[in-house]
């Protein structure tokens, strides 16, 4: 298994702690982590349920080069990174713009919402190849043998 889906799944499980201890907590004490409920649905479904997918489908679907090396997977890795970075500062700025003054916690939001999508599209950029019929794949190694 690649490095980097290792890393998506492992990082995707991190996440589904991480939700659901907001979850139990938002259940205990409902009156002082109400605004927490953003952060519970981005952990549960950026980082756990979208990195667990991207992991498993990285690793499952065809086409990927046999050296692992960053240069290969590139996509992959930004992917990883965009996700990575996006959600721990979308998890500090969400509640810090509804207690505080806005502006500031409102750019990092953006940020966040910046670096998740293009993980997203690096993602999709990524994985688009690998999504051929078998008649197509027949075809490029009949062309790469030749």
């Amino acid at each position: 298994m690649p490095l980097i889906t290792r890393l998506f799944i492992k990082s995707g499980l991190i996440y589904f702690l991480i939700s659901l201890t907001f979850g139990v907590a938002m259940h205990i004490d409902e009156l002082a982590l109400a605004g927490m409920s953003p952060i519970f649905w981005h952990a549960l479904m950026v980082g756990w349920i979208t990195q667990i997918i991207i992991g498993v489908s990285t690793w499952m679907f065809p086409g990927r080069i046999k050296e692992e090396s960053f240069r290969n997977q590139k996509w992959e890795w930004i992917a990883f990174a965009g996700l990575n970075l996006g959600l721990p500062i979308r998890f500090i700025a969400e509640p810090m713009a509804s207690a505080f003054e806005p502006d500031l916690w409102s750019y990092l939001l953006m940020l966040s919402a910046i670096l998740q999508f293009i993980g997203i599209l690096s993602y999709v950029a990524g994985i688009w190849p690998r999504v051929q019929s078998k008649q197509q794949r027949r075809r490029q190694r009949a062309k790469a043998s030749s």
